[in-house]
């Protein structure tokens, strides 16, 4: 393992920051995040590196580390806080259950629900569905502000925000039917789920935390999974009110979307989106991304997981990591630089070795 040009630092997660204690002008993580979420000049892009399950044990066997101290070794950034409740398993442990009551397959890298509370039944009311008011519902959040806080940029992780919480509760490709067959139903479903987490982005702010992420995906590989159309009249409106208390706060707001929503990003950067995830090589293009939007976006991502990681050399991934500065950051600003998407355990630990090295040297370019 190489990582010849990491800066040694101030300690945080027992782990080292890059802060360079000898330059003229330092910044803690924190403060990098938050001025390439507003595209301000710093002294060096801020970092982050996210990981499955597997691929985590992988990389901290791979670095010598304890797994709770891998995201300082990698040199991230951001600190995602989630809810604290009971977690509950099947039997035999192959199926998790998550806060709103769907299970999750534990035999899978990815995201593979096998036990959909709303799969048969249309009926969402009879649902036992999660209290956003429960006491210490942040109480992991609160500690995790309180310890790290003042050096990491610390968001709560609204993952499956809306669209993907719904077809996690009625499944991918019945929701899909109930977008053509019935939007009444999809509406009074999307709505219950957008009282919740308008409720929970209320408790964060005040926790103190310093911005906002959400995740939910619309595209495809080439075109969104259905119309924008159909967007802007169930999601756009219900997205803007979970978005409303980190605006009134004057937080920024990241979004985590994968594939290609061209056509809607004036739209998310009408309701508050100020930063996009993650930026995919392969669906929206770099120069195009920054000529258009580099005015009223800064970025998160870049680095291609589905095509670059996995496959390339060493020398291809630096090559990429590079391009996705020189695109992106040319001026230095703008850019959480990071992999599109969770590194995953097929990536060869070479090609992860090669990107960070080009993190820590480029980040500072």
């Amino acid at each position: 393992m190489r990582l010849t040009n990491l800066r040694k630092g101030s300690r945080c997660l027992n782990g080292y920051s890059t802060l360079n204690e000898n330059d003229s002008m330092t910044h803690t993580k924190k403060e990098r995040v938050r001025r390439a979420l507003s595209r301000q000049p710093a002294d060096r892009l801020p970092t982050q590196v996210n990981y499955t399950e597997d691929m985590g044990a992988k990389l901290a066997a791979h670095l010598g580390v304890p797994a709770s101290e891998l995201p300082s070794r990698l040199d991230n950034h951001l600190l995602r806080v989630d809810l604290s409740y009971p977690r509950r398993l099947s039997e035999g442990g192959k199926i998790a259950y998550d806060w709103w009551g769907v299970g999750w397959s534990t035999e899978t890298e990815g995201y593979w629900p096998v036990d959909v509370p709303l799969a048969e039944s249309k009926d969402w009311r009879a649902v036992s569905w999660p209290n956003p008011h429960m006491p210490h519902l942040l109480d992991d959040a609160a500690e995790g502000v309180a310890r790290c806080g003042d050096e990491y940029f610390v968001t709560p992780n609204f993952g499956f925000c809306l669209f993907e919480r719904a077809w996690s509760l009625r499944g991918f490709e019945t929701l899909c039917l109930d977008l053509a067959l019935d939007l009444d139903f999809v509406a009074d479903l999307l709505e219950r789920i957008t009282e919740i987490q308008v409720a929970l982005a209320e408790r964060f702010v005040a926790l103190g935390i310093d911005g906002g992420y959400f995740g939910d995906d619309y595209g495809a590989q080439d075109s969104m999974i259905f119309a924008p159309e159909t967007w802007r009249e169930l999601f756009k409106p219900r997205l803007a009110r979970m978005f409303a208390p980190f605006r009134e706060a004057g937080l920024p707001i990241i979004l985590h979307s994968d594939g290609d929503i061209a056509e809607i990003l004036p739209d998310l950067v009408e309701i508050g989106v100020t930063t996009l995830n993650p930026v995919q090589p392969e669906v929206l293009d770099h120069v195009w991304l920054k000529r258009t939007f580099g005015d009223r976006l800064a970025f998160y991502g870049g680095v291609s997981t589905q095509t670059v990681l996995p496959s390339r050399t060493p020398a291809g991934v630096r090559d990429a990591v590079e391009q996705c500065v020189h695109t992106l950051a040319a001026d230095g600003t703008g850019l959480i630089l990071a992999p599109s998407h969770r590194l995953m355990s097929d990536i060869p630990l070479e090609n992860v070795d090669a990107m960070l090295d080009a993190f820590a040297e480029l980040a500072w370019a």
